[in-house]
């Protein structure tokens, strides 16, 4: 089938009539002789070559111009499928008609130049219609008379075309054919085993990430992340509750400071008070001493007048006087003057002395009063009401009041004020602590610099523990070196997604100390040995 068949004798006995052949047809492939059949009544009206052979069929097109092209894609040993988009291109583009299995009728229908696609079995009436003939009866017998001049064998053969004229653009192009044809061979090779390795590694891969244990998601931590963001907000939040706490410790300090300014004035005050209370209670007992001396001296003059005054007293004596003609009626009389005089003296004197007894006994309650101030201002006792005291000690009563009233005021603020700034430096402290902590932290370093981690899920932390090692490998699993080692993990939980199958996964971050930049920009690190020990 591979060689051409060469025209019979036979053919010379053809009229001319048939051997002018309205249209030149190439069939490419096996079953010529199905195809020649379905024609046999057409011998004269179209002349078919047909060939098995890719590139003969090729020089034979490029040779003589074809009006249509049939290609049997039914035989997959045939290496026509290369060719279809060549025999499109050709110019003047000739009807190209493929036959194939049913189902790659679509496939060769999305080739462009692939004018129509007949599905196997070839059926006449739709090979006819493709090659614009008409259909005649079925017995040959009824055929033309011309017809019936051809003998049958040459009827049933090919009507080849003449004899090819092999030169050197034929022979370079069989050659040009066969190298396409090995190196498709060869390129359908490769592939198919690229293929095999390719779908060998991914079922290895999903293996591996089915039963392993050992690896992480390596990411890199930089300001903008989520959790860097987080943690920035809280260094600013913290930062700005220790400038308020700042503040406030200044503030306490301040009023602190004021109270203590307060409680020196008012314990001046207080001073001063005592002082002039003090001072007070000398001249007071001074004066109470002088008034007692002298309410004395007058009670004894009113106890003498009194007793001359008596009925048989002085007045008595002056009447005995007068009876015994011892003096005369005007001395009497000036007598009796005098003795009104000295009751009218003894009335007065008895009135002084009551208003001194009640003078001295005011300055005795104002002595008492005023001692009792002292031991209120001296040791912090209650103060006495000085309303019944003489108004003007009343000031300096007040005055005192306001001097213990402002120095109480002032030790309960200092008192106070001391207490909460121990409270504010406390807390001071805890948020110095707390910002030092955050910065010196992984996700605080990350603000400004970058920091590798690693996403471990829960299932896998064991491999991940601070202080062992980290692999990274160039192909996944293989080819594997040591890059760093495990840090401490970070606190909180993370959502990531499987690097492999996609779903939804939950873990922590682990530090990544790691001394090659590139092995954090890997999908996969492994930790504690590399996978397969590669």
């Amino acid at each position: 089938m591979g060689e051409d068949r060469t025209m019979t004798q036979e053919n010379s006995r053809i009229s001319p009539k048939l051997q002018i052949a309205a249209q030149r047809v190439v069939y490419i492939g096996p079953a010529a002789d199905e195809v020649c059949k379905l024609v046999t009544q057409h011998v004269g009206e179209i002349d078919i070559l047909y060939e098995t052979s890719v590139q003969a069929a090729l020089s034979l097109v490029r040779a003589r111009p074809v009006d249509t092209i049939i290609v049997d894609q039914r035989d997959t040993r045939l290496a026509t499928k290369l060719i279809v988009p060549l025999f499109a291109s050709l110019q003047p583009t000739p009807k190209l008609v493929v036959v194939s299995q049913f189902q790659d009728v679509s496939q060769y229908l999305a080739v462009p130049g692939v004018a129509r696609v007949l599905s196997a079995p070839i059926v006449e009436a739709q090979l006819l219609r493709v090659l614009g003939l008409k259909q005649k009866s079925r017995h040959f017998d009824d055929a033309t008379p011309d017809m019936r001049d051809v003998p049958r064998s040459l009827a049933f053969s090919q009507i080849k075309k003449p004899e090819k004229r092999r030169g050197i653009v034929s022979l370079i192009s069989d050659r040009f054919m066969s190298l396409v044809s090995t190196l498709y061979k060869r390129a359908a090779f490769v592939m198919l085993l690229t293929l095999f390795f390719a779908f060998s590694f991914y079922g290895l891969l999903i293996g591996y990430f089915l039963l392993s244990s050992t690896w992480g998601a390596p990411m890199t931590l930089t300001r903008g992340h989520e959790l860097v963001n987080k943690v920035e907000r809280e260094i600013t939040e913290a930062k700005v509750a220790l400038g308020q706490t700042e503040q406030k410790i200044t503030e306490a300090n301040l009023q602190k400071l004021t109270a203590e300014q307060e409680l020196g004035d008012a314990k001046s005050q207080v001073k001063t008070a005592i002082g002039t209370i003090e001072r007070e209670l000398k001249l007071r007992n001074r004066q109470d001493k002088v008034q007692k001396k002298s309410l004395g001296r007058m009670t004894k003059v009113k106890n003498g007048l009194a007793n001359q005054l008596k009925k048989d007293g002085m007045a008595g004596d002056l009447a005995k006087l007068y009876n015994l003609r011892l003096i005369n009626k005007t001395t009497y009389n000036a007598g009796s003057l005098g003795l009104l005089g000295a009751s009218q003296n003894l009335v007065a004197l008895e009135g002084q002395i009551d208003a001194m007894e009640a003078e001295l006994e005011t300055s005795t309650t104002i002595v008492e009063i005023l001692a009792n101030l002292r031991t209120a201002l001296k040791e912090g006792g209650p103060v006495s009401s000085l309303a019944a005291a003489s108004p003007e000690l009343l000031l300096l009563t007040k005055q005192s009041l306001d001097a213990r009233a402002v120095e109480t005021s002032a030790t309960a603020t200092i008192a106070s004020n001391e207490k909460r700034i121990a409270q504010l430096a406390g807390s001071q402290d805890v948020l110095q602590q707390q910002i030092s902590g955050l910065e010196a932290s992984v996700l605080g370093r990350a603000i400004d610099t970058r920091i590798d981690v690693v996403f471990v899920p829960y299932t896998n932390q064991s491999h991940f523990r601070t202080g062992q090692p980290l692999y990274s490998c160039l192909l996944t699993v293989v080819w594997c070196k040591k890059v760093g080692i495990a840090g401490e993990a970070l606190p909180g939980e993370v959502n990531s997604v499987h690097p492999f199958f996609g779903k939804p996964i939950r873990g922590f971050f682990v530090e990544a100390k790691i001394n090659d930049p590139e092995a954090a920009t890997r999908e996969i690190i492994h930790g504690t040995r590399a996978p397969f020990f590669f």
